[in-house]
């Protein structure tokens, strides 16, 4: 048995030798750099807005701040009309007025990229139509932890899957109340936080319930408390106001961001397979979708 056991522990140390590749340094350093490009239009947006960087060698040791593409000629176009992005030295992206350039639903748009060296890049993407997000509904549960019994606020979001088509959806909210111990009174902005089983982005699909109602997952606000505390006026004040918003996200958003919350759900397992991120630019990296946002307001006065 022991003889045995001898040669199998040869066996295996041989055959993970075998498996052993030497990788020259140099091999890492030559790899070409590319152009990475993200860009999400809708109709809501404030600004039009692209960022531009370039991917970073494994030995590259110039500072992150420096991988910024602050020269390219960057243009939306739409088969009728243009518009030119010029960079913000101070926001580090280009940008441009939307009024100027109005995004609409069911508009194809490309998105054209030239930089001094000649580099072309390009991609085009579809607005999706409006969902309408029907209401925002406040709770709150009862939850254990470190063996104590507290309780959390939370939303739920609820709307209706548009009819006869794939549909993506992604939900987000921010709440504000006014910090009353602050001097002076200053409000308060946070994110509310959405688990669910892709990360905290928070999308879906209408995979399970096409042409339906959807529900949306848990949106929790602030932290949990202790059971017998409440939440206004010790945690919150009022006004308190939740701004819900629903985006109905096109094919190229939700394929990107799906896979980048894959990616942050495994970054600290060393043992997970890696998660390729798709893009749909040609000659370059990165995403350029589109999404149409629905929002209301839940005000606690």
């Amino acid at each position: 048995m022991r003889r045995f056991s001898f040669l199998f522990g040869a066996l295996l140390f041989f055959s993970c030798q075998s498996l052993r590749q030497e990788v020259e340094p140099q091999q890492l350093a030559d790899q070409p750099v590319k152009l990475i490009v993200a860009c999400f239009i809708a109709p809501q947006d404030t600004v039009l807005a692209a960022k531009i960087t370039r991917s970073r060698p494994i030995l590259d040791d110039e500072p992150v701040n420096g991988l910024n593409i602050t020269s390219a000629t960057v243009m939306l176009e739409n088969g009728t009309r243009s518009i030119v992005l010029k960079y913000d030295s101070d926001l580090q992206y280009y940008r441009a007025d939307p009024e100027d350039f109005p995004i609409q639903a069911g508009k194809t748009y490309q998105l054209k990229i030239k930089t001094r060296d000649g580099r072309l890049l390009q991609a085009q993407t579809t607005v999706p139509d409006p969902a309408r997000l029907q209401r925002a509904q406040l709770d709150s549960e009862r939850v254990i932890e470190n063996n104590e019994i507290k309780k959390r606020f939370f939303t739920r979001y609820y709307w209706t899957d548009l009819p006869n088509q794939s549909n993506y959806y992604q939900t987000n909210g921010v709440i504000t109340y006014p910090c009353l111990t602050c001097s002076p009174i200053e409000t308060v902005r946070q994110p509310v936080q959405f688990i669910t089983g892709e990360g905290s982005q928070a999308i879906y699909t209408d995979e399970d319930s096409p042409n339906g109602p959807m529900t949306s997952a848990k949106g929790y606000m602030g932290a949990s408390i202790p059971s017998d505390k409440h939440f206004f006026p010790v945690f919150f004040s009022r006004p308190f106001v939740l701004t819900a918003s629903l985006l109905h996200v096109n094919n190229d958003y939700f394929r990107y961001h799906q896979a980048l919350a894959q990616q942050l759900e495994i970054e600290d397992n060393p043992f997970a397979e890696p998660v390729p991120i798709p893009g749909n630019i040609q000659g370059g990296l990165g995403c350029f979708g589109a999404y149409n946002r629905s929002t209301v307001t839940v005000t606690l006065k």
